[in-house]
């Protein structure tokens, strides 16, 4: 602030230093010389200018014994730190070498699940086609029956056709209930390795992400373990400035 007041007053001085008689904004004014509030003498100035200065003086002494003080606890902590660092740093290799083996598991059980399903899919097909071959049989003997039924007076014989029709009727009956089963369950288990290919497609998702965010850690921490350690006092004033991401700044303005 001290330092604008004298820019304001500098520009006041250069100003009046420039008008002359001729200048176009000179005018009369009611009582100049009059006392003004707030006017102070020049001992007074001085002594205000000097003690902005010093305190100045003593407010950036400070502020390098501080940041002394910041970067010998930050080199007593290096040590500690790296350590840590590489702790954690063969902990999320490690994760992710688990993560990369599930996923690769997954993967397998994914291509036999799906390997299994179009198998399973074939043999729906298959019965279903089977199903359908019985079908005409069944009409035949039935139709072959029926007709017999027609036959007149002492010819409407139940013999040894008409048991065999029958026991064939049955026999066609019970191969397609049996088919219509193996169908059922076949399907049923195509619905069961469905369910087991979208839970194994979820995991892979959840796994892929998992994989994809450690990868961005790793990444992110190599990134940050390249810092180049300040050298120079602006170096390293530069490095104590940019540490917004810790949080430090706003706090040492609030207490300094």
């Amino acid at each position: 602030m001290d330092l604008q007041d004298k820019q304001t007053a500098f520009a006041i001085c250069e100003e009046n230093l420039q008008l002359n008689e001729f200048s176009p904004n000179i005018s009369y004014k009611p009582d100049p010389c009059r006392p003004i509030k707030g006017q102070i003498t020049p001992e007074e100035w001085m002594a205000f200018s000097k003690y902005n200065k010093d305190r100045a003086e003593k407010e950036m002494y400070e502020s390098t014994r501080l940041r002394e003080n910041i970067f010998h606890t930050m080199g007593q902590s290096a040590a500690d730190l790296e350590s840590q660092q590489k702790a954690s740093e063969y902990a999320l290799r490690k994760r992710l070498h688990e993560l990369e083996r599930a996923l690769n598991e997954l993967e397998w059980q994914k291509k036999q699940t799906q390997e299994e399903i179009l198998s399973n899919e074939n043999d729906i097909e298959r019965l279903e086609k089977a199903i359908r071959d019985k079908e005409p049989l069944i009409k035949l003997a039935m139709t072959r029956q029926e007709n017999r039924h027609s036959r007149p007076g002492m010819d409407l014989v139940r013999d040894e056709v008409s048991y065999g029709l029958c026991d064939e009727i049955q026999q066609l009956k019970a191969e397609k209930r049996a088919l219509e089963d193996q169908l059922k369950q076949a399907k049923h288990s195509w619905n069961i390795l469905q369910q087991n290919l979208h839970r194994i497609e979820d995991e892979i998702a959840v796994k892929s992400n998992s994989i994809m965010l450690e990868k961005r850690a790793l990444e992110t921490r190599r990134r940050l373990n390249t810092e180049i350690t300040p050298q120079t006092e602006v170096d390293r004033t530069r490095q104590l400035m940019n540490m917004d991401s810790s949080g430090i700044r706003p706090v040492l303005q609030s207490i300094y």
